[in-house]
Parts: structure tokens; sequence; C-alpha cells
């Protein structure tokens, strides 16, 4: 089976992005990378139908569904710009703050940054933003910062464990080993069920083992490191095949006592196993692109986005927040539809500008336009 793809590079407010995307025809699915100046920032992927490996394949299908992505995944970043140069004129911390977890979670550390301190500008008390930014920071390896935001974000809520791990793995990063195990402990008491947080504690009594010792070989690598590996990579939001062969790799290396080969490997892992995405991000991304975006959105973007709406359902019917993101979808949908229906009146008053029924029609949709919009807004806000 032949793998393609499509390339481009696209400039956004003095950055330059390089946009990869190809088909992966044995994973049976589409990947689009983003690249910034050679560094890796984000990869989206989209599963694909294929049939049987006897059967013919149509590549002509393939080929325009991974031309189709590559397109939306270059929208998606360009849009990301557009609606934070709307919110510039507004201040709504809600929409910072979903807006820096989507920058964030494209590893777009300055503008996540910015956003989460727009937000925490409109609402000082909101924990999440600081928690967001605070990750920013500790992503982008300015830890001075990371620890003064995640203290914070401390201060206007309970003592939460995903905080005291985050502070925790500032704290071992800063090399304050002591006050980085009495935070992961402190997580764990909390939650004994955060791996992350377990697995965190055993790479800080690693490194405490490796202070002062003249002879580095001589100090094995704490069980428990091993231990809490695999219960991290055994958890079910891990079971990718990318995030698979990391743990499998990571865990090889962990059979020698090679601690400078392991130990930069330990830490790029451990900032990657901060995730503050949530199942829901492309649902906020659509709601931003609706209030925000610039431009209306089309039909065919709208059903494209109905796909995560579908997802969040899986776990969520049983809530009143999924039945409500529905009823808005639903509500933008048709207007989408309203949109459709007043473009083909106006193309029948073209064809006859004197059949008065389109007229009528088309005057009575134009008249509760901005009411439907109005009413939209006000929902969403």
């Amino acid at each position: 089976m032949e793998n393609f793809g499509v390339h481009d590079k696209i400039e956004i407010d003095e950055r330059t992005f390089l946009i990869h995307t190809g088909t992966h025809l044995k994973q049976r699915k589409i990947v689009s990378e983003v690249f910034e100046g050679g560094l890796f920032l984000a990869a989206l992927e989209m599963p694909i139908q294929i049939r049987e490996e006897d059967a013919p394949i149509n590549y002509d299908y393939l080929r325009e569904k991974t031309q189709s992505f590559h397109q939306a995944i270059i929208e998606e970043l360009e849009v990301l710009y557009r609606i934070a140069e709307k919110l510039n004129k507004f201040k709504h911390p809600i929409s910072h703050f979903h807006l820096g977890c989507l920058f964030l979670s494209r590893n777009l550390y300055p503008e996540a940054i910015e956003q989460f301190q727009k937000s925490i500008a409109g609402n000082p008390t909101f924990v999440k933003a600081h928690i967001g930014l605070g990750i920013a920071y500790l992503k982008s390896r300015d830890f001075k910062k990371a620890l003064e935001t995640f203290r914070e974000a401390q201060q206007y809520g309970e003592k939460f464990p995903d905080i005291l791990n985050y502070i925790g793995l500032t704290l071992l990063f800063l090399g304050e080993l002591d006050q980085a195990i009495t935070h992961f402990q402190e997580a764990i008491d909390i939650n004994p069920n955060y791996f992350e947080a377990q697995f965190n504690l055993g790479v800080a009594l690693y490194k405490s083992a490796l202070v002062g010792v003249k002879n580095p070989q001589a100090v094995a690598i704490p069980a428990r490191v091993t231990i809490y590996l695999k219960q991290v990579r055994d958890l079910e939001k891990y079971q990718s095949e990318e995030w698979q062969a990391q743990f499998n790799q990571l865990l090889e290396l962990l059979r020698d006592n090679n601690h400078e080969v392991i130990l930069p490997e330990i830490e790029k892992l451990q900032l990657q196993l901060i995730d503050f995405s949530s199942e829901k991000d492309k649902i906020y991304e659509f709601y931003l692109r609706f209030l925000f975006g610039g431009t209306e959105l089309s039909l065919e973007t709208i059903e494209k986005y109905e796909h995560y709406f579908e997802i969040a359902g899986k776990n969520g019917k049983g809530y009143a927040d999924y039945w409500n993101d529905i009823g808005i979808f639903n509500l933008i949908k048709s207007r989408g539809y309203y949109l459709m229906a007043l473009s083909e009146f106006e193309k029948a008053m073209k064809l006859a500008p004197e059949f008065e029924e389109t007229r009528r029609n088309r005057d009575l949709i134009k008249s509760n336009e901005r009411g439907f919009l109005i009413l939209l807004r006000a929902i969403l806000k």
C-alpha cells in the first residue's frame, strides 16, 4: 500500500509554520504535523476507512481526504489567530481561557500565556486560568514563573492533587528535591491512584539518590520508577501507538544505569504527561469560531464539528451539559440552513426579480436574521 502526503508553509503574525499531512494506510489514519523552525509543535489525526488488504484502494478518494484534512488544519491554525485578534476588543475571561487551552494544546506557549493572562485579568479568582498559565510556563521551562503561578492558584482553591503535582514537578526541575517529594506525597495522599504523581515521586527519589554520590553508576534506579511508569502506560488515555512506543522505549533505557541518557528522557516524558486538554476542546473551538472567527461558518464547517459533539456524547448523555451543548450546536446548525435558505432566495430573485413570493420570503428572513444572531450570541456568552 502506498503512503502519500502534502506539505505547506504558512506565515501568521511573523511566525512561519510548516504543515506536513500524510496517510498512514497500515494504521488507517491521516496525520498532520505542525512544525516551526524545525521544532515539532503538534500532531493531529483523523481515522480513515480502508477496505481489506486484498481489495483495491481508491487512492483518488484518499488523496482528496488527505488534502481536505490538511486544509482544515491550516484553517484551524489561522482562525485561532483571527479569534485572538478579535478577542482583544473584548474582556471575556472564559473565552480567553478556552483560546489559551487551544493554543496550549498546539504547544504555542507565548500565545497561550497571553490568553491565560487576559483571562486572569478579567477574573483574578479563575483557578483554571491560573493552572493553565502555570502549565504554559512549565512546558516552556520558565520554572520560576510556573511556581509563582501555581502558588497563586492554591490561594483561590482547595488543595487539588493536580496543583500539588504540578508544584512538585516545578520544584523538581528547580532542584528543590525535598520540597518536590513533599508535594508529590501530598498529592498521592489525596489521590493514591494518581499514577503520574506516583511516577514523579519515584523520579524525585531517584534524583535524590544521585546527589553527592561519587560513583553514580553504583546507584540503582528505584523500582518504583519502573513500577509506576508501567502503571501510567496502562492508563486508557495512553493507549495510542505513539504513547506506547515512547513508554516502552523509556522502559528499555531503564534497564541500564546510564543516568546521563535516562534522566533527560524522563524529564521530557514528565513534561509531556502534563495534559490540560479535554474532550470538549474542539467544542469550545467551535463556539469561539462562531463568536469571534471573523467569518460566517459554512454548513460544511459546522458539520465537520458534529463528530466532536458525538464523541463527547459517548460518556455524557446522562449529563445536562451534554444536552445543552447539543442544543446550542443545533441552533448554530439551523442558522447555517437559515443563511443557506436566504442565499437561495437571493438566487431566485436574480433569476426572477418580479417573483413576489420569493421577495416576501427573503424579506421575512432578512427581517429576523439579526434577532436570531443576537439570540445565539447571548446564549454562548
